[in-house]
């Protein structure tokens, strides 16, 4: 990355001691701005001397590490595009996500390489690299390399880095899918260096700041933390795995790391607040706190503000993966007050916005509701491998069509006013319900499955309905998480089920999804369990 070149991503090359010396990372594997640049150089090159082309794919499955980011920034120097996987996603999903997107390499860990032993590879797939102990020499045929050995092997050598151009794939964030296949949406070098350059002119940040990393690398809020840092020379704090939701770890690990900038969702801030894990003593350090994902209740947001050093600006960003962010709002003194969440605010530099009735009309006048439609240069490209998606389509004219409802407040500001479809929003992530009743459905004895999002913030929780085939043993919650956890993240385990005799119907013969919990007939033997 180049301040003056910032419609691609590339890593700084500025030779000044004073950059050089400075921190890239703190906290694991705490690493120094030539340190993490020559890594980058080592790995880059040989994925060079593999012949990658642009628009290879470099899929990364491993635990949150500086060594993540590296693989990330390597692809992205050899002009390849970036697949990056959870360290917690099962198997089964990693194995779906890796056929379609068909990566040329592997970068991961000994955990998670062990993980995938006998599970076999896609053809696609000419070298794996991995860190930790007790590494094979090959996985499925295919050469396993030590990570360590690869960020050796061609320091300080001089390497002619490809060109590169705004419309050239830098990544591919797979998301949930409706028909319960995983989707990834494709994201060129102009998305992420225009979303880059508008948060680098609107905070104020640079060498001294250290950003804290808490959403996982395939969650889009990870190409805020990541790239602008590297772009400003500030630190970047990776939050391990395991820790991103230990309030202690959290709040001591701003304090210990000076963290200057936080952005994740509402319900982990809310967490830290509520907890009382953090206090004025842990929050000195921030200048910048930005939230998105969810919708921040205000009496939430209100004891957030009350923690935090006078005059730390709360910023509310919006926009789903195929936008990344296209909206953002500072909060005001008075939106403190407010009794409705805060509103989702005006377009960021590069997005041109507009409400759409359901008769195609746009709409401007304050109150009516519309759906979000989103233009620009923050718009994806669209779907990898999915041109017959409808919303690829639209992504073909420039145009992405939210589901979002939206309105507009008096001072031309928007709100948030819910969803189209049945796709949600928890804990910050996007879930298609339609995912989850696709992984229920695999156990043998299920017959039909419905979910709701039942709730609201903290709160919403995921509720299966099911019907079991005849003669079928009922199933326990237990058995039944432990199911749907081998197909899905942790996030779309649902967390109470119940147990039908018969699914409701609406005139179509389709579920009646407004029947649910209602007059739907529960069986009257449901085991201890699965009624919630």
């Amino acid at each position: 990355m180049s301040a003056d070149t910032p419609s691609v991503i590339r890593l700084p090359r500025d030779p000044s001691p004073a950059r050089t010396a400075s921190p890239a990372f703190v906290g694991q594997g705490p690493l120094t701005y030539e340190e993490f640049t020559a890594r980058v150089d080592s790995l880059t090159a040989r994925l060079l001397d593999l012949g990658v082309r642009g628009g290879d794919r470099i899929a990364i499955w491993m635990d949150k590490q500086p060594r993540y980011a590296e693989a990330v920034v390597a692809a992205l120097e050899s002009g390849c595009a970036y697949v990056p996987l959870d360290g917690g996603q099962p198997v089964s999903r990693v194995r779906t996500i890796l056929a379609d997107a068909e990566p040329v390499v592997l970068f991961t860990d000994a955990h998670h390489l062990a993980a995938l032993a006998g599970q076999g590879l896609p053809r696609s797939v000419t070298a794996v690299v991995a860190v930790g102990d007790g590494l094979p020499d090959r996985l499925a045929g295919v050469p396993v390399g030590r990570w360590e050995a690869w960020e050796r092997a061609a320091a300080g050598r001089v390497v002619l880095l490809p060109s590169l151009t705004p419309d050239d794939l830098a990544a591919i964030l797979y998301t949930s899918g409706s028909t319960g296949t995983p989707k990834g949406v494709r994201i060129s070098h102009g998305n992420l260096a225009n979303f880059v350059s508008w948060a680098r002119t609107e905070l104020d940040v640079g060498p001294g700041d250290v950003f804290a990393n808490h959403a996982s690398f395939n969650f889009d809020l990870s190409t805020f933390d990541l790239f602008t840092a590297l772009l400003s020379g500030a630190a970047v704090w990776i939050v391990e795995d395991a820790r991103t939701r230990d309030v202690t770890a959290l709040a001591e690990g701003i304090r210990a790391h000076g963290v200057t900038v936080w952005y994740s969702v509402p319900s982990i801030l809310h967490l830290l607040t509520a907890s009382g894990a953090l206090t004025p003593e842990h929050a000195r350090s921030l200048r910048y706190v930005l939230f998105a994902g969810e919708v921040f209740p205000v009496p939430q947001l209100r004891a957030l503000h009350a923690l935090l050093p006078p005059g730390t600006p709360l910023y509310n960003l919006y926009g789903p993966t195929e936008t990344n962010v296209c909206t953002y709002h500072r909060v005001r003194p008075e939106d403190l007050l407010r009794t409705t969440p805060v509103p989702i605010g005006l377009p960021i530099t590069g997005a041109k916005l507009s409400v759409v009735d359901d008769s195609g009309r746009v709409v401007d006048r304050p109150g009516a509701i519309g759906e979000l439609h989103v233009e620009g240069a923050c718009v994806t490209p669209g779907y990898w491998r999915r041109s017959g998606e409808p919303a690829s389509a639209a992504h073909c004219r420039g145009v992405h069509p939210t589901g979002d409802l939206v309105s507009y407040e008096d001072d031309g500001r928007l709100v948030y006013r819910g969803r189209k479809d049945r796709m949600v929003k928890l804990s910050g992530y996007r879930v298609e319900l339609g995912e989850i009743e696709a992984a229920a459905l695999r156990h043998p004895d299920i017959t039909e499955a419905a979910v709701l999002l039942e709730g609201s913030g903290p709160q919403a929780r995921l509720r299966l309905y099911y019907t079991l085939r005849e003669g079928a043993e009922a199933l326990g919650l237990v058995r039944l998480k432990q199911h749907c956890a081998a197909h899905l993240p942790s996030y779309m385990v649902p967390q109470a089920a119940v147990r039908l005799d018969r699914m409701p119907r609406n005139g179509n013969g389709k579920t009646d999804y407004r029947r649910l919990g209602l007059d739907a007939p529960r069986h009257p033997a449901a085991p201890v369990g699965t009624a919630r």
